[in-house]
């Protein structure tokens, strides 16, 4: 995952994202998949979003039109006609609502709504806050609030069930763990490098604690 200013901009990123098979995966079934999602914003709404799945044998393009204004979706895979969807309010996909979530206060237990288009459908995305625990990470021990979107989709990979995230509970809202089911089984995600304003860390180079700076509004 990658997170990119586009040119002078304050307002506009490119969320950058790539998933491959790796171990014996990658001998019967390699997976390549790239996503770029461009969001702009105080929101962080999504405009465009791309995506190029090399799965087996199969190659599949297709690329995404958010219109916030009109709440318009256009969706098209390769070569063949867009498809047109209209929905009832502004939203955010499945890359940008991960992105956005990290910007949520989570004060207190309240839950939090961030409209999703996915799988040709805008959903109220409810985001609950399951506790606060210690988590050991590339960014040695730190505290961090365990959230639970509760999906009502299956998305890109089918998942099955809701997935778990682990943030700093700090200004930086790292993600450092993410548990999640999907069909052919279950998935642990966890953070081995980081690069960014809170500074650069390897799993072969854990501090004691961050080093204190300024926040960079870049979620």
């Amino acid at each position: 995952m990658q997170v990119r200013k586009i040119a002078d901009s304050h307002e506009t990123f490119a969320l950058e994202v790539t998933a491959r098979t790796a171990g014996m995966l990658e001998v019967f079934y390699p997976v390549e998949d790239q996503f770029r999602t461009i969001v702009q914003g105080p929101m962080r709404l999504p405009s465009r979003h791309e995506m190029l799945q090399k799965e087996g044998r199969r190659v599949n393009r297709k690329v995404t039109k958010y219109d916030q204004e009109k709440f318009r979706v256009s969706y098209r895979k390769n070569d063949e006609p867009a498809e047109i969807y209209q929905v009832n309010g502004q939203m955010q996909n499945e890359f940008s609502a991960f992105f956005f979530m990290r910007a949520l206060s989570f004060a207190g237990d309240a839950s939090m709504i961030v409209p999703t288009f996915a799988d040709k459908k805008r959903h109220e995305v409810v985001v609950a806050v399951e506790g606060k625990e210690e988590q050991e990470s590339v960014l040695g021990k730190k505290k961090t609030i365990k959230v639970r979107p509760h999906l009502k989709f299956k998305g890109l990979y089918e998942k099955v069930g809701d997935p778990l995230v682990w943030l700093t509970d700090d200004a930086w809202r790292i993600p450092l763990r993410i548990q999640a089911k999907i069909v052919i089984g279950s998935l642990t995600a966890d953070l081995v490098e980081y690069s960014g304003p809170a500074g650069n860390f390897r799993v072969t180079d854990i501090p004691k604690e961050l080093p204190r700076q300024s926040p960079e509004d870049t979620r």
